[in-house]
């Protein structure tokens, strides 16, 4: 039926033409001409036009008749491919909505390069045109990779890496994966076999892809990469360069202990308890680690009462004991120390006691005695006492009580 009132209205127009004058025919025949044209309904863009798809993607063609009554009068849009037409299945998919009509190419490759037609077949006589599409295929045309991005982290922190690629991912179906120093991390928690350093790759709501570092050390350093995989195996990466640095702790504490020779004794005391996480501790003279067996001789001991540790000295000399002493705790990520600048000055009695007493006669556990006082201002403070017993073992020479 369209087909015939097309070629009526033409006939028509063509015996008019014929029994008219010259000077009139031109005109009539263009006015049917401008009337047969508006007839005819052409898709809402150009009919020809130029698409341009990434290899292994999938491919859409749309062909859009706006000024369609009703969508319904389209029986069937056959779509064709260099005078092929397509039928559907796993390669070509058809759909509509509305006045819209698609075509989805499924993987497309270099040999679906070329010209695509979407030809209407109409249920009524209204006149719908085709759409034509010039399609080339070919790699991707991949950004410039940016510059790689320094990031500072520290030691035993956090830090995270960002990747904002959203839109080319969902266009083409990219895989992602993250590499370290060019290895592809694996799955599980720890970056490398090298580090203790976790890790936790995820995409957020709007798409941003991240890489969240936690429990950071030193071997966790060097150069991380997201990379998107195209279909055509073309790789797109962003690299940051990671830099971990030492975390280093607080400066030791200071104390300055002063005491005579003539003290006897001193106790440096090295409280821990307001730690966490100590790993071990250790004592040190001079830079050189320190314990029990160091001094055979016993005048020095280490004691412990829990997070209390103790250096004990007995019998000062100033020769030996004198010295810088750190006592030093191992944290997880660093160490801190408490520095005694320990000074163990000569004897002074024989300048601040008067001279000892005579020799006592012997007692009858055969021991003697000697006395002396001392004479020097502030006795108590320095030493304790103000005088001193010294005894004696007797030999047969010395007279009994």
């Amino acid at each position: 039926k369209q087909w015939y009132q097309r070629r009526v209205a033409i006939t028509a127009g063509d015996s008019f033409c014929t029994h008219t004058l010259f000077r009139n025919m031109e005109k009539f025949c263009l006015l049917t001409l401008a009337v047969l044209t508006a007839l005819l309904i052409l898709p809402s863009e150009a009919q020809t036009q130029s698409k341009f798809f990434a290899i292994g993607t999938d491919a859409s063609l749309e062909c859009t008749w706006n000024d369609l009554e009703n969508p319904e009068d389209i029986q069937v849009v056959k779509w064709t491919f260099k005078g092929r037409r397509l039928r559907e299945g796993k390669r070509y998919q058809y759909s509509s909505e509305g006045n819209t009509h698609n075509l989805l190419i499924k993987n497309i490759q270099k040999k679906d390069k070329g010209s695509y037609i979407c030809s209407p077949k109409m249920r009524t006589d209204q006149l719908l045109g085709d759409g034509k599409f010039v399609v080339s295929v070919d790699k991707a045309r991949l950004p410039e990779m940016p510059e790689p991005r320094d990031v500072r982290m520290t030691e035993g922190g956090t830090g995270n890496l960002n990747c904002n690629y959203h839109q080319a991912k969902e266009r083409y179906g990219l895989k992602l994966f993250w590499t370290y120093n060019g290895e592809k991390i694996e799955e599980g928690d720890v970056v490398h076999s090298g580090t203790n350093a976790n890790y936790r790759a995820y995409t957020d709501e709007e798409g941003r892809d991240w890489l969240a570092l936690s429990n950071l050390d030193l071997e966790a350093a060097g150069a991380y990469k997201c990379n998107y995989k195209y279909p055509d195996k073309q790789i797109f990466s962003m690299k940051f360069n990671v830099l971990v640095k030492d975390l280093t702790g607080p400066a030791d504490q200071i104390r300055n202990v002063t005491v005579n020779e003539d003290r006897y004794t001193q106790s440096l005391i090295c409280d821990l308890s307001s730690l966490t996480n100590v790993l071990s501790y250790r004592w040190e003279k001079d830079g050189e680690v320190i314990n029990n067996d160091t001094d055979s001789s016993g005048k020095m001991i280490l004691l412990e009462d829990d997070m209390v540790k103790t250096l004990e000295f007995d019998d000062l000399n100033s020769e030996e004991h004198s010295g810088a002493y750190r006592c030093v705790a191992e944290l997880q990520y660093y160490e801190t120390g408490l520095t005694f600048n320990f000074v163990v000055e000569e004897s002074t009695k024989e300048r601040d006691f008067a001279p000892w007493s005579q020799w006592s006669s012997c007692d009858n556990a055969g021991k003697k005695y000697r006395f002396r006082t001392c004479i020097a201002d502030g006795c108590s403070d320095l030493y304790g006492f103000v005088y001193e017993v010294q005894t004696g073992y007797c030999d047969e020479d010395d007279e009994m009580e």
